[in-house]
């Protein structure tokens, strides 16, 4: 007696084969303060797009648990916290205000401190919370 396969059930099992190795895994073993990182693009919570960063934002991390950050014009800093693998508590901002910074800027300084957990896909690091951050190793 010969089983049969049915096409759908076949290419729903390849393609989700497919889908678990082309995801890279999560790290969440990472020491924030190894590098600086570049702002590659973000996601306001409940939009479905992210918005690429036109200009460059670096965002610093210090062994203190403070980190800074370069907008357009403004440079910002606050504290932060590690409480525990790939989890993170990022205190409010506070900012120079010599001028006017473009909207996304404005938008990064908002969504930052909003930011409760973290990982490393490939060779970009990821913070999620009510919205979602990729940076790039500068």
């Amino acid at each position: 007696m010969m089983i049969q396969i049915k096409p759908q059930l076949l290419v729903s099992f390849l393609l989700f084969i497919m889908i678990s190795f082309s995801c890279g895994k999560k790290d969440i073993h990472l020491d924030l303060t190894s590098n600086d990182w570049e702002v590659v693009k973000i996601k306001k919570q409940g939009e479905s797009t992210y918005t690429k960063a036109e200009e460059s934002y670096i965002l610093k991390f210090t062994k203190e648990q403070t980190y800074s950050i370069n907008l357009d014009v403004n440079e910002c800093f606050g504290d932060y916290e590690i409480t525990g693998s790939g989890s993170i508590i990022v205190g409010q901002m506070g900012c120079t205000e010599v001028c006017c910074d473009s909207e996304f800027a404005t938008t990064l300084s908002d969504l930052f401190p909003k930011m409760t957990s973290y990982y490393r896909k490939g060779d970009e690091l990821i913070f999620e919370g009510d919205g979602k951050i990729i940076l790039k190793e500068k």
